[in-house]
């Protein structure tokens, strides 16, 4: 989630300016973390506020991810938070995966204001194609702390907003989607939220024994005879059998 409401500072505890962290910078330390963890699962990522957008298809190219990752911010799509759009996104990329397991993890902190698909019907398609949806609601909601600007110092100022959530409706997107709806106040739960998703993941194996024949090389059987046949060959030359011109 890429809308403007995750720039609220509140996913870490305020202890002065300084120590405060919104949650875009929170969630990417952790989804950094993550991705620095994987070693045989392909990762993607999907950014959306009122659209979504596939930032990086499915790769194992984790580099490439980071470095992706890395570029996420908010503001550069029209505000919103749409969902249902999200879902249905990361469902393309998966749905042609051969992976035993298939996840989206569905990180925002907003309530749906803005999807073309309703986000339950998005997270039914999913269940078809057997992905998983696991949300994750971060922040507290209600009145949070918001960054409004800069003082003649230059220092950031702040002001309570009010940010409106929906968890009854990612709770019934992870019970429909065959997942596990997750709350996290700070980067330590959303740690924890994601360390607890990989625990339902099967591991899948990029390669699979079974599905490859072993091949093994012959070509000796057959060099040998024609080699003691030139061999053969060159040793008549020198008896009665050898060939005149």
């Amino acid at each position: 989630d890429v809308s403007t409401s995750m720039r609220a500072v509140d996913f870490a505890p305020p202890g002065g300016p300084r120590d405060r962290k919104s949650r875009i910078e929170g969630a990417k330390e952790v989804i950094a973390s993550f991705i620095q963890q994987r070693q045989e699962d392909r990762l993607g990522l999907v950014v959306f506020a009122a659209e979504a957008f596939t930032q990086c298809p499915l790769t194992l190219d984790y580099a490439v991810v980071q470095g992706v990752l890395k570029s996420v911010r908010t503001g550069v799509i029209d505000d919103g938070t749409a969902i249902g759009n999200a879902i249905m996104v990361s469902v393309n990329r998966l749905r042609e995966s051969e992976a035993k397991s298939k996840v989206v993890i569905l990180l925002t902190d907003g309530d749906d204001n803005a999807s073309k698909v309703a986000p339950e019907q998005a997270a039914e398609i999913a269940a078809e194609e057997g992905i998983h949806v696991f949300p994750i609601l971060v922040g507290k909601g209600g009145l949070v702390p918001y960054p409004v600007g800069t003082n003649v110092f230059g220092q950031m100022q702040y002001r309570k907003v009010e940010i409106r959530t929906d968890p009854d409706l990612l709770k019934r997107i992870a019970q429909v989607a065959d997942g596990k709806f997750y709350r996290a106040v700070d980067q330590r739960a959303l740690e924890e939220d994601f360390q607890d998703i990989l625990d339902h993941m099967e591991k899948t194996r990029l390669m699979d024994p079974g599905r490859f024949s072993r091949n093994t090389e012959v070509f000796q059987l057959a060099l040998l005879p024609a080699l003691l046949m030139v061999l053969l060959e060159l040793a008549l030359g020198w008896t009665r059998f050898r060939r005149f011109p």
